[in-house]
């Protein structure tokens, strides 16, 4: 399931550029989109963590950082692959438009509350 929502953000961000006739590095820029969530959580880790972190720091640290790190290695693989997966996506798009997009939403939604619990907790663990 959460493949599917990273292929279905890069196929919407990949046609938004296209329909915005950017047609520079658009399969980077649209990599790059899709993984702003994910550098706001590494962000938040690194920039709540004290002088000298206790345990439970680096533990949620390190959860932040590996969720980061993986989501990250999942979609970098889209530029690699070949375009049979392209093709799916979209059939699979114009079948659930709505319940796709809805799904991209609140994934990310749970991504940025997820940094933004760790930003507002981090400094009290």
């Amino acid at each position: 399931m959460i493949a599917m929502i990273h292929k279905t953000a890069y196929i919407l961000a990949y046609d938004m550029l296209r329909k915005k006739s950017v047609h520079d590095w658009v399969e980077r820029r649209a990599v790059g989109i899709i993984g702003l969530p994910y550098l706001s959580l590494i962000l938040v880790a690194l920039l709540t963590l004290k002088d000298e972190p206790n345990t439970g720091q680096k533990i949620v640290t390190g959860i932040l950082i590996g969720w980061a790190v993986v989501a990250a290695w999942c979609t970098s693989e889209f530029q690699f692959k070949p375009t049979d997966w392209r093709m799916k996506i979209r059939e699979e798009l114009d079948l659930r438009y709505l319940y796709w997009k809805k799904a991209i939403a609140v994934y990310y939604a749970v991504v940025i509350a997820v940094a933004v619990a760790a930003g507002i907790v981090m400094p009290y663990i």
